[in-house]
């Protein structure tokens, strides 16, 4: 008898899960939907490469007045380090090698 009632709530319980997934299932497929249809909308594409721009134009407008502000604070530009020119030879870097073994050849006995 106890097998039965076992059997009947493990049967419940998979058969509201498998609800519960479908319904889940429904509202990803129809917000999906959604979404597309908004992304390929030539008129909201439009709107969102503006306002896009607009924040761009906004980012650049910050960074300039927080380095005119740093300027500012700190006296002047900072200097620039020269750049290389191809002509500039770069130091060269030492190259690991291989690691001599110390005594020679081993011997086999």
């Amino acid at each position: 008898m106890a097998q039965q009632a076992w059997d009947q709530k493990l049967m419940d319980y998979l058969k509201a899960a498998g609800e519960e997934l479908r319904k889940t299932g429904e509202e990803l497929k129809a917000e999906s939907q959604r979404l597309l249809d908004e992304v390929t909308d030539p008129e909201m594409r439009t709107r969102l490469k503006e306002r896009l721009h607009q924040l761009g134009q906004a980012a650049k407008q910050t960074a300039a007045e927080a380095s005119a502000k740093l300027q500012e604070a700190f006296g002047g530009k900072p200097a620039k380090k020269p750049r290389r020119s191809a002509k500039t030879p770069r130091k060269a870097k030492k190259s690991p090698g291989k690691k001599k073994a110390r005594g020679g050849p081993k011997r086999r006995a």
